[in-house]
């Protein structure tokens, strides 16, 4: 009788997220508090808590031109927007670069509204990266003008600093009046003379990328939209695991249906994205089924959804560390039911003694995601392309960015082979 009161509280109030954690405790599994394994997600974040803030600004003659034109321009505003907004999350310092990185002091950082303050030569986005700390908020402002344009390897060091720790990377692209110069232009790197007067249509796009923390980067970018009026011509993209809008894991989503599972506290685990689960009997079938409604998150990368997939991980807890199970005998399976509006059913099943390593914490990861085909690039990044092959001297384009489709697939495609994004991740423990 008491797992079966179990089991009803388990259908009334278990939440979702697509990792297991399984097995039986022996004494390690009792002292070991139950974490993520770093192979699936990031440790757990605390909410709203302040973070450090780093603002990188382009200082090169490339940036010159955004700062010279009064109406409508929303670059000699942001030194003081970046400032307020980078204060309402934590401690800000703004740094600029060139080839060299220098620290700025009390409110220097208002020159950037000058167009006398630039006066760099050489651009090199790689090093900002090599010093910016993946623990805090890193936000660079720049045109992607890149001295020795070498956009594959800023691309790989992204993917080392932050897609691998399960860290973002956000950019928002920003059309802005321009008079000035444009650098390494065309397949002869000339330079042209730009004026884009007041006519919109014509404005230069800048860049602000924003690195870290999945969640950090997340509330910097609503936040700026919010302040954002109307008019401007703002687009964004956020490259990191998190597809879907809002928490789709145990944190917001409910089982519909359970069986041979009950709700356990044993651990105590701190992580709500996880839960604990023991089992009624070890030679049965234990299974789950949780619904969710799928919509994107804003910014997020556009996703097919009739190439969905789920996959399954399991670990074991070895020594304090989550050690991959790969069993013969598993029968674990989740299968994606799709409805109709962007509704679906997760149904997760396995055999606990088939699919669990006996006498140890497992954990199991199970996530749904789009294969490697599924993610798109929002149409916007396009629309502001211009290769190098597509320059005409008669009549250049300083509207659109040079190579900027290059540099967002090669992130696109960093953040695909390392973060993995996923639209639901089920996280839970079972202890028998």
């Amino acid at each position: 009788m008491k797992h079966m009161r179990y089991l009803r509280a388990l259908g009334a109030g278990l939440a979702l997220a697509v990792g297991l954690v399984c097995g039986g405790c022996g004494d390690e599994a009792a002292d070991a508090p139950i974490t993520m394994p770093a192979a699936v997600g990031s440790q757990a974040e605390v909410a709203d808590a302040p973070v450090p803030v780093d603002v990188y600004w382009d200082a090169t003659y490339s940036m010159q031109g955004y700062a010279t034109i009064a109406a409508g321009n929303v670059y000699r505003t942001l030194p003081d927007e970046l400032s307020d907004l980078g204060g309402s999350m934590g401690e800000t310092t703004f740094y600029r670069f060139g080839q060299e990185i220098k620290k700025l002091e009390g409110r220097e950082h208002r020159n950037f509204s000058n167009p006398g303050y630039y006066d760099e030569v050489i651009t090199s986005f790689g090093n900002v990266i090599d010093q910016a700390d993946a623990t805090h908020l890193s936000i660079v402002v720049t045109d992607l003008f890149e001295s020795d344009a070498d956009w594959s390897n800023i691309a790989q060091k992204l993917k080392e600093k932050y897609f691998s720790q399960h860290l973002a990377v956000a950019i928002i692209g920003i059309k802005n009046p321009f008079q000035g110069d444009i650098f390494d232009v065309g397949l002869d790197a000339k330079k042209y003379a730009y004026d884009s007067g007041s006519d919109p249509a014509r404005y230069r796009p800048f860049y602000l990328f924003i690195m870290g923390p999945d969640a950090k980067v997340e509330s910097f970018v609503a936040r700026f939209h919010e302040r954002q009026p109307g008019g401007a011509d703002v687009q964004y993209l956020v490259l990191s695991e998190k597809l879907a809008d809002g928490a789709l894991d145990f944190r917001t989503l409910k089982t519909a249906e359970s069986a041979n599972l009950y709700a356990d506290e044993k651990h105590e685990v701190q992580d709500a994205r996880i839960r604990e689960f023991g089992v009624d009997a070890e030679g049965d079938t234990a299974s789950l089924t949780v619904p969710f409604t799928y919509a994107p998150a804003f910014g997020a990368l556009p996703v097919d959804v009739q190439g969905l997939k789920v996959e399954t991980q399991c670990f074991s807890l070895a020594d304090g560390e989550w050690q991959p199970v790969e069993k013969q005998s598993s029968d674990m399976k989740a299968e994606l039911v799709p409805g109709d509006g962007g509704q679906y059913q997760l149904k997760v099943s396995f055999t606990p003694e088939k699919s669990l390593v006996p006498e140890k914490v497992n954990f199991v990861h199970v996530s749904v995601a789009p294969d490697a085909k599924g993610y798109r690039l929002p149409d916007w990044v396009k629309a502001w392309n211009m290769t190098n092959a597509d320059v005409d001297p008669a009549q250049f384009d300083g509207s659109k960015t040079i190579n900027f489709l290059r540099v967002v697939e090669s992130l696109k495609a960093s953040v695909l082979s390392a973060a993995h994004p996923s639209l639901v991740n089920l996280d839970f423990i079972v202890d028998e």
